[in-house]
């Protein structure tokens, strides 16, 4: 019995060198940024703010950077990775949309019924094709709306000059 663990146990050793090695996934965001403190002490007219791809969701990249009364975390996208990010490598880039409808810089208008942004006309600030769901994703910001920033499906949104589009033929 001795004999056979033995040799078990030296075929798990043996085996271990030709391992494969394992691979990972993690999810990447896209998060902008904004200095609450200067706002707060300076009162500026318009607010510091930038841009930065982690591997941190918002919630912890806004603990681990000051808290939220020094900085203020809005999750502009988010996508899967494969690999790791070990030994500071970087972060893959945000995936190109794939055939897309709207470009970022277009003037686009919501069109989703019984919601509040449903009219809401805006700019196309980011766009990417999000795998999980097999469509493009658009980030919008509303600037007449206090520059309130949400994503949408290609679905959802048009060219802020078309017309609507109608639910029974016309007469």
């Amino acid at each position: 019995m001795k004999r056979l663990l033995a040799a078990a146990w030296l075929a798990v050793v043996a085996a271990l060198p030709g391992a494969l090695p394992a691979l990972a996934e993690y999810r990447a965001y896209e998060l902008e940024l904004v200095d609450l403190y200067d706002l707060r002490i300076n009162k500026p007219e318009t607010p510091r703010t930038s841009r930065v791809t982690t591997a941190m969701d918002p919630d912890l990249y806004q603990r681990t950077h000051g808290g939220p009364f020094h900085v203020g975390v809005m999750l502009l996208a988010t996508w899967m990775c494969y690999g790791d990010t070990s030994f500071f490598r970087a972060i893959c880039p945000r995936p190109a949309p794939k055939e897309p409808k709207f470009a970022v810089g277009d003037d686009v208008a919501v069109v989703l019924g019984k919601h509040i942004t449903d009219g809401w006309r805006g700019k196309v600030e980011v766009a990417y094709f999000q795998h999980s769901v097999r469509s493009n994703v658009y980030g919008v910001r509303f600037a007449e709306r206090r520059s309130v920033y949400a994503r949408y499906y290609e679905k959802d949104l048009k060219k802020a000059g078309e017309p609507p589009p109608q639910s029974s033929p016309p007469q």
